[in-house]
This record gives C-alpha cells, structure tokens and sequence, in this order.
C-alpha cells in the first residue's frame, strides 16, 4: 500500500531519522568514555591508541616475567640467609669443640640421657643434692617440689662458683644430651653423702678412677634422712690414692698402735712424716693428716659402693700427682690397722678424654653439612630457575625484547664450593678442628658474597620493574586519552539534541493537522 507524504512530513521523518542516529552515537560516547571506536571513526587516533595500548599489555607481560625472576632471587637469597646461620651454628660447634681441649678435665658424665627439662623424679621435698669440692666450697640444692628439673639444678650449681660446673653434652644419639660435672679449678670433687639417693639415681654411669662403684642405695642419704655409717658419698678424683683393705673395714675409732709411724710424699712433692709416740685412733690420723694442708687428703670411704661398707681408709693426692707412701711401722705397715700394705705407690688417673664430647659436637657438624645441601636442593624458586643448582635465568626488561638480563646460578655443596670437606667424625684431631674452622669461615665469607652479586641484581632488576609499571600506565592514559570523548561536550550535544529532536516531532505534528484539515476542506 502506497503512504502519501506531503513535502513537510517528509522532511520532518528526515530530521528525526538523523536526530536519533546522531542522539545515539552521543549516548555511546557518553557511556563508554570513548569517541572513536574503529578505524572508520578516526583512523590515525584508533591505530595510535592501538600501538600504545598495546606496549602497556606487553610490558605487563614482561613485569610478570620479572616477577618470577623477583621471586627467584628473593627466595634465594632467604635460602641464603638460612645457609649463613647454619655455617655459623657449624663454627660454633667447632669453638665448642676446641674449647674442650685435648688434655681432658677432672668430670664425670652420666649414661642416662637428660636435658635441661628433665624433671627430677623420686624425691623428697626438703631433701638435698650436696657437692663439695677439695678446697672445701659447698654447694647443696634443697628440693622445695617434685617437680624440679636437671636444668634448675645445673643453673643454680653454676651460679655458685664452687670450682664445679655442669653442662649438657651432646650424647651419641642425635638430639640428646647427656650431663656432665666438670671440675673448674682443677681439685677433686665429691658428692656428698646427704644427697638423695632417688636424685642420685637420675645421673646413672657416673664413673671415676678412684674405681669407687656408684651404688645410690648405699653410698647416698635415703630422702630426708641422714646418711647411714656406710653411706659416705661418691667423689670424682685422677689425683694418685692409697686404699685400705682390712677384711671387715675400719671405723674413725679404729686404734693406730703406739709407735706407727708414715713417711709420704705431698701433693706438691715434699716429704711428710706422721710419728705416733702413743696410741691413737684411724680418726686421730685423719685429722692430723688433713691439717697439713699438703694437697693430701685422709678419708673413710665405701669404696665397694656395698651396703653397710665395709669403710676403707683412703688416701688421695688431691693435686693430680702419684700418692706415695715412703716408709712405714707399726699400723702403717703391711698386715696394719689400715690396712695400706706399706711402702706402696698409688698412680695418678690420666684425666677424663674430651674426645666423646668433640664427636657428640662433629655429629652435629656433619648434620649441618647435610642440611646445607638439602636447603640448596629445597630451594623454593619457580620451577628450572634454582642458582644454588647451577641453573641461570634470562629476564627481558622491556618491550622491545633486546638482550636479557642472564643471571647465571651456581651449583652449591657443602663439601665442594663451600669447601666444608673436613667431617666432624673426625673430631679426635686437633688439626681437623682447625681445618673444619677455617673450611666454615671460607663458606661463610662464599656465601655472603654471593648474596651480596644476587642483591645487587635484585636491586637493578626491581628498579626496571617499576620504571615499567610507571610507563604501562602512562602508554595506558596516552592510549585511552587519545580516543577519549569529551563528556563536557557530549552531554551538552546530548542536551542539544533533545531539543531538536522535540522541534520535529512538533513540527511533524503540525504538518500532520495541516494536511488533515485540507482533506476535511475538499471532503
């Protein structure tokens, strides 16, 4: 069917057609930011936009590459760090050990394994640990609970300066530590008698070369209790002694017939002489010969470690020498009350070796060794990027992918490029030490420089990262802003456009009555 349109209306229909394609074209820029869309719109704006829009997306694809390399070195150097600290720990570990030294010391070290958290088990609140060194310092530990630990009792005996420390050593099973009571002045030392026999018992296999048996039960106190006649303590001594060995042992009250006499060497080498005109008592001589003050001690003792005794007289070279008795009558002599047999020798024990305790600290050297290669492979990089393995990683820094940055890695081990070769199983030797010393300086001093060539990448590399975060978005703004509408203008052309397109629809309106009132006019 044919539509009559007079001129008017169909210049009207024109108007509105076009108003609406131009309205439309302003909601779309308005909406979206933009005035050009493609390269029919504006072809150089599009393809320059384009051209910069499209080096921002690709250095965002070259930051994201160094990031990876980032988080390579970073990770790296982390690893690093750990490695110094356990290089550090070794060197520790190897003054530990040469702190021992190889002459030995005046100690006795228990079997069981204790650590500083164990708690003390069986005794008796208001019962006792008591030490006693020779020159006659104290110390003694009373229990105020049950639930005391080695540790407290080692901190408090060091506190107290007595010539005798204690200290957890490294045993042969890894991780445990054992307890030792060394001497720190070079004198004998004692445990004494009144200690509990239940806290005693915690410190099994303590041994000394007096060859006294450490029985608990009967050389120590039984709780709060005083120690029985038998009950005479464990001492720790490598000074030479002299031991009685009458049959059913001896008291202090023992009788020393009239015209004994001794003569013995002191602890400093002098000769000293004991003459008795009139008779005495085994008790008598001890006084008399502790008096002297000669670096020789008098003493009864359960040697046996048996109960009940029998009680020995004892004498011991509190200097570290031989003990020696020059001549001797009456109940000095062979077959006397004291049974020491006459002129006789007693040769001073060589001190206690050190080399258990070196060999507890190589065990854990040679645990670092391991850990040190197992930290280079658990390296924790992206994958095929591992430079403590040998591996290298190429970082392009711009666009234009020119020449990459190649950071070349090197294949670290313990024994190799930190030339730690010398293991701690071979402690024994003062010389291995030495060598293991300098062998973990050099590593410490390799490693550190290697953190140092890492960082200084880091840092070259993070600077070029952020200079590629600031230009991806400025090409973004340049891009975006070259195709960029005017809002300003758009919303105003907008505004005009209404209004225009009002204009014609009244005006078609018009059009139409006219044309309607010229048909009713001929009708």
């Amino acid at each position: 069917m044919t539509i009559l349109m007079n001129d008017a209306t169909s210049a009207n229909i024109g108007i509105l057609r076009h108003t609406t394609e131009l309205f439309e074209v302003s909601q779309k820029r308005v909406a979206s930011g933009k005035k050009v869309f493609g390269a029919k719109d504006d072809a150089q704006a599009y393809h320059v936009s384009e051209n910069l829009l499209s080096r921002a997306n690709q250095l965002s694809d070259i930051n994201n590459n160094i990031a990876l390399g980032l988080s390579a070195l970073d990770a790296t150097d982390k690893t690093l760090s750990q490695m110094i600290g356990l290089v550090n720990q070794a060197l520790d570990l190897v003054t530990r050990a040469q702190n021992e030294g190889s002459i030995g010391s005046r100690s006795a070290t228990s079997t069981a394994l204790l650590s500083d958290s164990t708690v003390i088990t069986g005794v008796t609140v208001g019962s006792k640990i008591s030490i006693t060194s020779d020159g006659g310092k104290n110390f003694t530990y009373t229990f105020n609970s049950t639930s005391v630990t080695w540790g407290n009792v080692v901190d408090a005996l060091n506190a107290s300066n007595i010539g005798v420390q204690a200290q957890f050593i490294p045993s042969s099973t890894p991780g445990q530590t054992l307890l030792r009571f060394s001497s720190t002045n070079d004198e004998d030392f004692t445990f004494d008698a009144v200690s509990d026999e239940a806290a005693m018992a915690g410190l099994a296999g303590l041994t000394s070369p007096s060859g006294q048996t450490y029985n608990t039960t009967n050389l120590f106190a039984n709780g709060v209790a005083a120690p029985g006649a038998g009950e005479t303590g464990f001492t720790v001594t490598y000074g030479g002694l002299l031991m009685g060995s009458v049959g059913g042992g001896v008291t202090a009250g023992t009788a020393v017939a009239a015209g004994s006499s001794m003569v013995f060497v002191d602890g400093l080498g002098g000769y000293r002489t004991l003459n008795y005109g009139a008779a005495t008592t085994i008790g008598q001589v001890i006084t008399d010969i502790n008096a002297l003050g000669a670096g020789v001690k008098a003493e009864l003792v359960n040697q046996s470690g048996g109960a009940g005794g029998p009680l020995q007289f004892r004498l011991r070279n509190t200097n570290g020498g031989n003990m020696q008795v020059i001549s001797a009558t009456g109940d000095f002599a062979l077959g006397g009350s004291l049974g020491l047999g006459g002129v006789v020798t007693g040769y001073a024990a060589p001190l206690s070796s050190s080399n258990p305790v070196r060999l507890g600290y190589g065990q854990q050297y040679d645990a670092i060794i391991q850990a040190i290669d197992q930290l280079v492979a658990n390296n924790p990089v992206p994958t095929g990027r591992n430079l403590l393995s040998g591996n290298q990683i190429d970082i392009n820094l711009d666009e234009f992918i020119t020449d990459p940055v190649r950071i070349s890695g090197t294949a670290i081990t313990a024994a190799g490029t930190l030339t730690m070769a010398q293991a701690g199983a071979t402690w024994v030797n003062d010389q291995n030490l030495s060598t293991c010393a300098t062998q973990a300086r050099q590593a410490e001093s390799i490693l550190r420089s290697m953190q140092a060539q890492y960082a200084t990448f880091t840092t070259f590399i993070k600077g070029r990262y952020d200079l590629n975060l600031a230009f991806k978005s400025e090409l973004k703004t340049q891009g975006d802003e070259i195709v960029a509408a005017d809002i300003t203008e758009e919303s105003a052309a907008l505004t005009a456009l209404q209004t225009r397109q009002q204009f014609a629809v009244q005006s078609l309106s018009i059009s139409n009555q006219n044309a309607q009132a010229m048909l009713k006019l001929f009708s």
